[in-house]
């Protein structure tokens, strides 16, 4: 600042000669040196408006200036530590709050992938005339080859997770292994982190690919330690040795992040189908891609009309980012999160605003004061918006390290499951840069209305000794008013999405499952296809499997299924007696089960009969139903003895699934079970037919079994019982059921506790603002309170003044944000809580809330008003 200050003394010399020679001339002119000084002092004008309009011309007078509003900020708020204080944690709860849900949203999703360009990724989806978009098409890899061939593709990869078993350990073990074309690493752009990754000339087109594996960062920890000198040693996977050619970083985690990527074999006589994404070429837009890929899916939908919806086709591309984890429903709970949390800040913003008001009447003789001798109104804003961002971006430094912690608790409330396993949420750059806006625009947001409120005052009225002034007049008692009604109506706002958040979660752990999970066990075990190549084979296996469960100690019963359950099964088309449905589009889930799967799932069964030990050994052509299939049949018509034909058993299943040959789709219904939730806890049942197991043999199956007492006790034994029947067999993935169906809680209750503690931190701020508030206004009324109390007024009066006045000013705060609430309640039940119906007693319990919080915020203030002596209260300033 030297260079400053010698501009500075310049100008003051400059300024002090021209008064000089105007003086002596004066005095020249015959006056005295004292008229003629206050001459020429009179003639220059104001000395320090020169200053500034000189300094104006300099260019930088503007960081004095702002280095000296700064000085004065702070020296404002160390006199006034409770306002500063309360303003603060407003801030740092609105700004914070808001901070930590943006890096989640960061990192889940605006930048979820570490892959290159995620957003320039395509997925092929066909439809049909009348279907919705829903997710990408597989096609089996001839298919992928020819895609490839079209000129608006770039590059084309695909992949397909298989169970894979490992073996070499002291027990086997089940993976879902990704299998990848050659290309897949390079497409997706991400470097190992250690050695090399799978490469085209891995996979030779025809032929066996080299025995080589990525592993997962997860996976190099578990089982090697992290130890670099992995590279080179070799695991058995299907009884394969693959050799260890690389390991990926801890954030790629390219449908797996606990296992290990394959090379996928180009045989293009497999019909096994895949999951394809490909790159556009320089130039070509989305639509170009869609023509040409749509004229190869009309030639390949006349040759394979069954892989293809019916009628005139419609081929989409699919944005990645679009049809992962990253969207879907999680996406939408984060988008109605984040506008919470910007009502929140409001909220804050109003609070803060409301207290610079209150704050500013006692500032009212000092701006009326600098505005009489020449300051600038202009000068005056700046200056009060410079306090105002100054307190935001103290505000926003608390913030960010209140959001810190909150991020952290935020971060282990997320369901796993809903956010895609790359995902790092963490206070990063971005995350700091949109804390430095935030906090700036909402200094500005909260302090432009009150700055420009006390930059036009009643000078003359203020100057008055005892005068109210600009910020102390009616009107601007009325904007205060308003900004609690802004509070109260933004608070009602976010607790009736909290409160629709807590319905919908309770709608949830109550729903009627239609089963009994507690003290359920599911478990997995994958057979080697190589080794168990017949349908026999892997039938005894089974059989044998589910006799020696049933004999464990602590085992109520047990079933055998395919995988999921209980939300398992695939859909097919049916024909009820030789007769189809009425639309196309009906479709029936299907499941595999063995004979005790109703008992161990306690679903009760409602007429007819379950299957047989001989039905199932025979592999009968038998099934039961549930109550919602049943009301297929025409009404008064007993399904049971009837016929149901499943077109999925008419199409040959893909290898390793095995079927019996011979088989036929016509099954006969011997029963009817209860219907049970086989879609989803929050979802209705579906029309659903179970068959005997043995019916089509998968490598996979699952277990279920039903104990006396602790589930997982059963672990070791049953591992032990698969390790008699072959040591090769992994036992994997033991769950509870109660923990499957706990997961599908996880999102709503995600919502709920977040919704939640918005809400209660949007009420705690509207008590703040309506205790300040109506302590100002009982403070500013002393004297009219005196003068009542010296005219009879008692203190129940008083109390009624301040709590009616109160009362007026909540009362419309709730019709305004009941009015919003309703208008949230279609929004988002739309968007999010389809299912969870409107309830009007919520909104009462929200309005009883708000007011108790009301009144119990303005009782303090109006205790104080009439507890007031009349002596004291009439010698306050008027």
């Amino acid at each position: 600042m030297t260079w400053w200050k010698r501009c500075s003394d310049r100008l003051e010399d400059e300024i002090q000669t021209h008064i000089y020679f105007e003086t002596q001339e004066n005095i020249e002119a015959g006056m005295s040196p004292e008229e003629a000084r206050h001459a020429a002092m009179r003639k220059f004008g104001n000395v320090l408006v020169a200053k500034d309009q000189s300094r104006d011309v300099w260019g930088w007078v503007w960081l004095e200036r702002l280095l000296q509003d700064m000085r004065y900020a702070l020296r404002g708020f160390r006199k006034n530590p409770g306002f500063t204080a309360v303003a603060l944690l407003s801030l740092m709860l609105g700004i914070g709050t808001s901070i930590a849900l943006f890096s989640v949203v960061y990192g889940v999703l605006i930048a979820p992938y570490p892959y290159a360009k995620p957003n320039e990724i395509w997925a092929p989806a066909v439809v049909g005339p009348n279907d919705q978009v829903g997710f990408w098409h597989q096609y089996p890899l001839r298919e992928m080859v020819e895609m490839q061939k079209l000129p608006a593709f770039a590059d084309v990869m695909a992949t397909i997770p298989k169970s894979v078993v490992m073996t070499g350990g002291t027990n086997p073990e089940g993976f879902y292994g990704v299998y990848l074309t050659g290309n897949a690493f390079n497409f997706i752009g991400v470097k190992p982190l250690i050695g090399r990754t799978i490469q085209p000339f891995d996979i030779p087109l025809g032929g066996e690919p080299n025995p080589v594996v990525v592993l997962t960062y997860q996976f190099w920890q578990r089982y090697f330690s992290g130890d670099p000198h992995a590279l080179g040693k070799k695991i058995t996977l299907n009884d394969v040795p693959y050799a260890i050619i690389g390991v990926m970083p801890p954030r790629f985690g390219w449908w797996t992040n606990e296992a290990f990527w394959l090379p996928l074999p180009l045989n293009l006589a497999d019909d096994t189908s895949v999951n394809v994404i490909m790159r556009l070429r320089p130039g070509i837009t989305k639509q170009v891609a869609e023509q040409q890929l749509q004229q190869l899916n009309v030639r390949l939908a006349a040759e394979r009309p069954q892989e293809f919806p019916k009628g005139q086709l419609r081929t989409v591309l699919l944005n990645y980012m679009d049809i992962t984890q990253a969207s879907g429903e999680m996406k939408s709970s984060l988008h109605l999160l984040f506008a919470a949390v910007g009502l929140l800040l409001l909220i804050a913003c109003v609070n803060v605003a409301n207290l610079q008001l209150a704050r500013t009447t006692t500032r009212a003789r000092e701006i009326a004061m600098r505005l009489a001798i020449g300051a600038g109104r202009g000068r005056l804003v700046r200056q009060l918006l410079t306090e105002s961002v100054m307190l935001s971006v103290l505000g926003g430094v608390m913030g960010v390290l209140f959001a810190i912690a909150a991020t952290r608790t935020i971060t282990i409330l997320i369901p796993p499951d809903y956010v895609p396993n790359e995902a790092r949420i963490t206070i990063n750059g971005y995350v700091l840069l949109f804390s430095l806006a935030v906090s700036m625009l909402t200094g500005i947001l909260f302090g432009l209305a009150p700055a420009l409120r006390s930059s036009r005052p009643d000078l003359v009225e203020t100057l008055k000794d005892g005068g109210n002034g600009a910020t102390g007049s009616s009107r601007a008692q009325a904007m205060r008013n308003w900004l609690v009604v802004a509070e109260i109506s933004l608070s009602v706002v976010l607790l009736a999405g909290a409160s629709l958040a807590i319905r919908n979660f309770t709608r949830l752990l109550n729903a009627d499952l239609g089963f009994q999970p507690e003290r359920v066990l599911r478990m997995g075990v994958t057979l080697s296809p190589k080794q168990y190549t017949t349908f026999e084979q892997r039938n005894l296996f089974d059989q044998n499997l589910l006799a020696s469960v049933m004999v464990i100690p602590g085992v109520e019963a047990a079933a055998l299924g395919n995988g999921g359950m209980p939300y398992s099964g695939w859909e097919s088309s049916y024909a009820i007696d030789g007769r189809k449905p009425l639309s196309d589009d009906r479709k029936i889930v299907a499941s595999l089960i063995s004979e005790k799967y109703p008992q161990t799932m306690g679903i009760p069964l409602k007429r007819g009969r379950e299957f047989t030990e001989t039905e199932i050994e025979n592999v009968s052509h038998v099934a039961l139903i549930n109550e919602s299939a049943a009301k297929l049949w025409p009404a008064g018509v007993d399904p049971v003895g009837g016929h149901l034909r499943l077109d999925a058993l008419e199409k040959p299943l893909k290898p390793p699934v095995l079927m019996h040959a011979g088989d036929n789709s016509d099954l006969m219904i011997v029963g009817v079970i209860g219907d049970t939730k086989n879609g989803g806890v929050g979802d209705a049942t579906r029309p659903a037919i179970y068959l005997p197991y043995t019916m089509i043999a998968p490598p996979d199956r699952q277990i279920i079994v039903r104990t006396t007492g602790a589930p997982l006790a059963m672990v070791n034994a049953a591992r032990e019982k698969v390790r008699e029947l072959d040591k090769g067999v992994p036992l994997t993935r033991p769950v509870m059921l109660d923990e499957v169906l706990g997961q599908e809680t996880q999102q709503p209750r995600f919502n709920m506790a977040l919704f939640s503690s918005f809400a209660a931190l949007g009420l705690t701020l509207a008590a703040i603002g309506i205790y300040s508030v109506i302590s100002y206004t009982v403070t500013q009324r002393v004297h009219e309170i005196g003068v009542r109390m010296a005219l009879g007024a008692k203190r129940g009066d008083i109390l009624k003044l301040v709590l009616l006045m109160v009362a007026k000013v909540a009362g419309l705060g709730l019709m305004i944000g009941l009015c919003g609430s309703i208008l949230l309640e279609r929004v988002v039940r739309f968007e999010i809580f389809a299912k969870t119906p409107f309830d009007f007693a919520s909104l009462v319990a929200v309005v009883l809330t708000l007011s108790a919080v009301a009144l119990l915020a303005a009782w303090m203030p109006a205790s104080k008003a009439g507890n007031l002596d009349p002596v004291t209260a009439l010698r306050h300033e008027a």
